[in-house]
């Protein structure tokens, strides 16, 4: 899938280094080196203040490599990869409709509170008052504030007030050694940036979310290992609160009640934020290095796992985990998949997309888990489900279905992407 993948924070030019690096540790590396092709982005740069003046851009703007998705109100928020958020007027889901763009350079998470959306271009955390979405205005800028987003494809993006609007590619070959690589924990490094379910007082994201909203906080990814906290009791206005460390390669973040979990390369997290400004470390679930979103229902923890796309690993499954006393947590079964990505869950209803179908289980027991359905999906990404209504991301597109029949899963709507 072309979404995030795109968007690693490992830059690609010392990835490069690292291939010849590695390849040359062993003696007769000659005889085992083999050529692989890698892309090489370089930036095409354009002021900041020019960038921020021309944030409204046409309502036309083509979908082309959907990212994350954000629900608010009747409107779908739709993350267009490195590039802005479409926003799409769902009144009618059987005719949704894009009616404004917001030309956000590396945007990758979206977060609303009242009129007030809160969006990352590369490692600046905007805020922008969408009263009328038509003419989206600039409330506030923290600027460095996604310190883990400042280098992306071994360039600075945000330099002397000049951000990178586009990216040219250039393919070449490098030669390095396939035994040395493949077993190279360090090559694995990097992986995609932080590709949750909140409140109806603020929205709701998709499971990727690396940026959440909690009453007057908002919660973020900002750097591999570090968690943010900002206090958004004045929305147009917010203000950093603290950094902590809060745990290894984190990529999501998902709020239930008054907890977060964190999702990560390397297991799950828990946090207490009964104190917004004071999170209380709950206790962790390890597992094998994979990609890692995380749902919960308070009882139980649905953890999906996928090998590749930088994160190492080769486990493709879906762990269910008890939760009940979150100091004391426990696998309860794992379940093979394909390359199971997003996922949701209504009810006794887990979703989940899984490279070619989104699955639909029933979950009214964990540990036995039933397959109801499989919608069968190109490459889906993401899913938000609720009160039977599915909208799901997909590498073709984004689609929504009527599921309040699940022995017959209606299709409502569908807005392609650009080919």
């Amino acid at each position: 899938m072309k979404k995030i993948n795109q968007l690693l924070s490992w830059p690609i030019m010392i990835a490069t280094v690292s291939f010849l690096l590695f390849s040359s540790c062993s003696k007769d590396s000659a005889d085992k080196k083999q050529t692989k092709k890698i892309t090489i982005y370089t930036p095409v740069f354009k002021s900041k203040a020019a960038v921020l003046a021309s944030i409204n851009a046409s309502s036309d703007e083509p979908i082309e490599h959907a990212g994350k998705i954000y629900i608010k109100d009747h409107f779908i928020f739709l993350n267009e990869v490195d590039k802005g958020i479409h926003i799409i007027d769902n009144s009618n889901s059987f005719r949704p409709v894009q009616v404004a763009f917001l030309a956000i350079p590396g945007n990758l998470d979206i977060a609303i509170k009242g009129n007030t959306l809160y969006a990352d271009m590369y490692d600046d955390l905007l805020a922008l008052d969408i009263t009328d979405v038509h003419h989206a205005k600039i409330s506030s800028t923290l600027n460095n504030f996604f310190v883990g987003r400042s280098w992306v494809n071994g360039y600075s993006v945000n330099i002397n007030n000049q951000v990178a609007v586009d990216w040219k590619k250039k393919d070449t070959m490098v030669m390095f050694d396939p035994n040395v690589y493949n077993n190279c924990d360090f090559c694995m490094m990097g992986g995609p940036m932080p590709l949750a379910n909140v409140s109806n007082a603020t929205g709701t994201a998709g499971s990727m979310a690396g940026m959440v909203l909690m009453k007057d906080h908002l919660y973020a990814i900002t750097e591999r290992h570090s968690l943010s906290i900002v206090d958004i009791s004045n929305a147009a206005e917010p203000t950093l609160d603290s950094s902590f460390f809060a745990g290894f390669d984190l990529q999501t973040v998902f709020p239930f009640e008054d907890k977060l979990f964190l999702g990560s390369a390397v297991g799950m997290f828990m946090y207490d934020v009964s104190d917004p400004r004071r999170p209380v470390s709950l206790g962790e679930f390890t597992h094998g290095r994979a990609c890692d979103p995380v749902i919960t229902d308070g009882q139980y923890a649905y953890v999906t796992l996928h090998a590749g796309d930088g994160c190492g690993g080769d486990a493709n499954e879906l762990h269910v985990i008890d939760v009940n006393d979150l100091l004391h947590t426990n696998l309860v079964k794992t379940y093979l998949l394909t390359k199971p990505t997003g996922l949701s869950k209504d009810g006794n209803l887990l979703f989940i997309c899984d490279q070619t179908a989104v699955k639909i289980y029933n979950a009214a027991k964990p540990g036995d888990l039933k397959l109801l359905q499989q919608v069968k999906s190109d490459e889906p990404y993401d899913i938000i489900a609720a009160n039977n209504k599915a909208i799901v991301v997909c590498n073709n597109g984004l689609y929504q279905y009527d599921y309040s029949n699940i022995n017959n899963v209606r299709l409502l709507s569908f807005l392609p992407t650009k080919k």
